[in-house]
């Protein structure tokens, strides 16, 4: 976690200046790696020795790198069309909706590259020079900040899971307003600030709540709920002793049935040793040949055309070496392409084969102390959804992941759907233009009953045209949701459940908010005006 950015709208165009951040922003550590060949490679235990070091400067220097030069991608596409607050169409022959969905793209690969690190110290120097106004005393990196029109004050905690999102898309509209956030904040566990949000200092925002969009949070209080209340009613705990009385009491002590809490043995159906030789197979397998082809670009064609010529500054004139120094990034990322390509492969054959032996949609019993087939190849399958899914989700190109659904054949994608972040399962089909926002969870199954008599209700769902969900939003198997709907955050339908047309739905379980409830948790945005 830390800063995000949206994977919305990603037409070739963009995707054309997103390789270029790429490109340009790799030349710092192709150099920089050069040199320490140049310097080191004929003393080699002192390479190996000191090889780990240069590789993480190395690192270093690619994401500052990155964020510079996306910095300045962005000084010229502001130029171009400068970034402004308000309600504008989530449609591609919108300006602001379009630039706003180019400015995401830039920012995405020195986003990626900063999260992959984890240095809060990174991450804080990359919301700076991208334009958030924040301060080193602030701990953002367990949550998502988005990365414009924030501003904050200092000693500003970020909550595990929480977000700060400047913008929100409602239906067919994207809605930007600033967020701003004064001194001495905290912000709770997987709490939702909305745009437009004022917190003033010493608040507190408690976990699983939500500012509504433009809500004004005064200073020295803390807010509750969804959306947020102030909580006038704070129940202190005065001493620790009572503290401890009042959790661990002996007489609020649920008792369990040890019987029911025993772990129960039977032999699976899909060998063990299965689980280990496909997911071998689908992360191990996919390195072979990228490996080959890596290694025969680096001795084959580095090597003896760039590190072993003599760095300096009329080689970096040489035509040939500026070619090969251009070439560098774009052959490792189609290197990289490829393991992708052979992760969705080799899970497509493993899916084939699971897909047939396993169960339809329904509801089965899953007695521990039966043998259960069907329930035992579902689980396989489960298994081979997990790393294909994180592979792509996480990967630069989290577009790609539409292509590997459909290539599955897992999922019915509809064009123009976007995929933040979020969690996935098979048999979970969905129209075109959907939007399925950061850490969204739309599952194909659930566990019923009590631990050894349970039962697992499986059944996929039906997303229509233009449905959106938004962050930390949720639903159950056997969800059908007509088009033009839209989920807000830190909401979940029910099992079964049925949405309508044009509707936006709110809570848990999720219920269609009328015009009264729309314009008190959106600020009036949702309007047609």
């Amino acid at each position: 976690m830390g800063p995000r950015t949206t994977n919305t709208l990603a037409k070739k165009r963009y995707l054309i200046v997103y390789t270029m951040v790429i490109v340009v922003s790799a030349q710092p550590t192709i150099i920089w790696l050069w040199f320490f060949w140049q310097s080191f490679y004929n003393l080699l235990f002192i390479f190996y020795l000191l090889f780990p070091f240069a590789f993480f400067v190395g690192i270093i220097i690619l994401i500052l790198s990155s964020i510079i030069v996306a910095r300045i991608f962005l000084f010229f596409i502001n130029l171009i069309h400068k970034p402004k607050e308000g309600v504008f169409l989530r449609d591609k022959n919108d300006k602001d909706y379009c630039y706003w969905s180019l400015r995401a793209v830039v920012k995405k690969w020195p986003t990626w590259l900063a999260r992959q690190l984890s240095l809060p110290l990174l991450e804080t120097l990359l919301f700076k020079i991208l334009g958030i106004k924040t301060s080193f005393s602030n701990c953002l990196s367990e949550g998502w900040v988005d990365l414009e029109f924030i501003e904050m004050g200092k000693n500003v905690r970020i909550g595990q899971g929480s977000f700060v999102i400047s913008n929100i898309i409602i239906k067919n509209k994207l809605i930007i307003k600033k967020v701003i956030i004064k001194d001495n904040v905290i912000i709770g566990a997987h709490a939702v600030v909305l745009p437009g949000t004022v917190i003033e200092s010493n608040t507190i925002l408690d976990a699983i709540s939500m500012t509504t969009i433009d809500q004004h949070l005064e200073r020295d209080s803390i807010y509750c709920g969804a959306p947020a209340k102030k909580d006038d009613e704070l129940f202190i705990v005065k001493n620790e002793k009572e503290f401890e009385i009042l959790i661990f009491e002996d007489d609020i002590k649920e008792k369990y049935d040890e019987e029911n809490l025993r772990a129960h043995v039977k032999e699976m159906s899909v060998p063990f040793h299965f689980y280990v030789i496909s997911g071998w197979i689908i992360i191990g397998a996919s390195f072979i040949l990228p490996s080959f082809f890596f290694f025969s670009f680096l001795f084959g064609v580095l090597t003896p055309n760039l590190l072993t010529t003599p760095l300096s500054f009329e080689t970096l004139l040489n035509i040939n070496i500026v070619l090969i120094l251009i070439f560098t990034p774009l052959v490792l990322i189609c290197i990289y392409l490829l393991h992708l390509f052979f992760v969705a492969l080799f899970t497509k054959w493993f899916y084939k084969l699971t897909d047939k032996r396993g169960p339809e949609q329904g509801v089965f019993d899953r007695n521990l102390d039966e043998t259960s087939t069907i329930l035992d190849y579902y689980h396989f399958r489960s298994f081979l959804f997990k790393y294909p899914i994180f592979a792509f989700i996480r990967s630069p190109f989290p577009w790609l992941l539409n292509c590997e659904l459909r290539f599955l054949h897992s999922n019915k994608i509809g064009k123009g759907t976007v995929f933040e972040d979020t969690f996935l399962h098979s048999h979970i089909d969905f129209g075109e233009k959907c939007y399925i926002g950061t850490f969204a969870h739309i599952t194909n199954h659930v566990v019923d009953g009590v631990y050894g008599e349970e039962n697992l209700t499986f059944f996929g769902a039906q997303i229509g045209n233009n449905c959106v969900f938004n962050a930390s939003s949720g639903a159950f198997p056997g969800l059908e949701m007509d088009d033009n709907s839209t989920i807000l955050p830190i909401s979940a339908t029910i099992k079964f459940d049925k949405l309508g047309k044009d509707g936006i739905y709110g809570g848990f379980p999720a219920k269609k908010l009328n015009a009264d409830a729309i314009i008190k948790l959106l600020g009036g945005k949702n309007n047609e005006e």
